[in-house]
């Protein structure tokens, strides 16, 4: 699977010969965004899809651990339960309401001890929504990658959408641009990515949607968006956010060297839209 997949620390228990830190490479990490914090960076919406038979928005109800783990391409993962009731389905079909799905966690290999670097691993918490990316296993449901996170959280609530005219491109962007309305101090941390994704969904239509953001009451939330912008429309606005943010001590120091680094940039002409 191509696309940015965030970077996952695993704590293990540490044994007396291992202090070492283990990298594993399960996957090519490119590098990251500057613009964003360095925990998540989500592999793109088109590449969820291409893997997935089924999308859809849903809220988890309980989860469950198998009793034994399973191989998968010669590895052994722990195998885990979801129970979702199904909002809205974007991609496939799904008769139920409520579906069963198979999820796999990550298992060290015997001996490794101490800080495990893995690609973000599926992780789900009841009462939490998220868009899911599944796929039919013969009579069974499972995530559309084993193992790699392919979900993305949600709104604890839904929008309302005009369901008479759906158009599940435009019902997901609205999902996501909902979602940092209704999260800005949880989710909305990682708010660059949703705008991202929402371009991806609604191409150009996502700019004024995401201008919006400027005037959020939270500060970090106001960075992300006038640095989003920047490479795509900047105006007065934008700028003054990103001046504002460089001297903003409320906002991690990311935030604030991320505005700095990008006004920089913008004068000696690098990355203009």
């Amino acid at each position: 699977m191509n696309g940015n997949i965030a970077i996952h620390t695993m704590h293990v228990l540490r044994l007396p010969t291992q202090t070492a830190l283990v990298i594993i490479l399960l996957l090519a990490i490119p590098a990251l965004f500057a613009g964003t914090p360095t925990q998540e960076v989500p592999a793109e919406i088109a590449e969820r899809e291409r893997y997935a038979e089924i999308v859809c928005s849903a809220t988890i109800l309980k989860i469950s651990q198998a009793d034994t783990p399973v191989k998968i391409e010669g590895e052994e993962r722990s195998q885990w339960l979801a129970v979702a009731t199904i909002d809205r389905v974007f991609k496939g079909t799904l008769d139920a309401k409520v579906v069963e799905f198979k999820y796999y966690g990550y298992i060290p290999p015997p001996g490794v001890g101490g800080d495990i670097l893995t690609p973000s691993l599926a992780h789900f918490r009841p009462g939490s929504r998220y868009v899911l990316f599944l796929k039919r296993h013969g009579p069974d449901i499972e995530v559309a990658i084993p193992v790699y996170q392919m979900e993305i959280q949600l709104a604890s609530r839904r929008p309302i959408l005009d369901e008479s005219s759906f158009e599940p491109y435009h019902a997901l962007a609205k999902e996501l641009i909902f979602t940092i309305f209704l999260a800005p101090d949880t989710i909305g941390r990682s708010a660059t990515h949703y705008y991202s994704w929402t371009e991806e969904l609604v191409g150009r239509h996502a700019i004024p949607l995401v201008e919006l953001f400027l005037r959020s009451s939270y500060p970090l939330i106001r960075y992300q968006a006038a640095w989003w912008l920047s490479f795509r429309e900047v105006n007065n606005a934008v700028i003054t956010e990103l001046k504002n943010a460089m001297q903003d001590e409320s906002i991690e120091e990311w935030a604030r060297s991320g505005a700095r680094d990008r006004l920089l940039d913008m004068a000696a002409g690098r990355d203009l839209p």
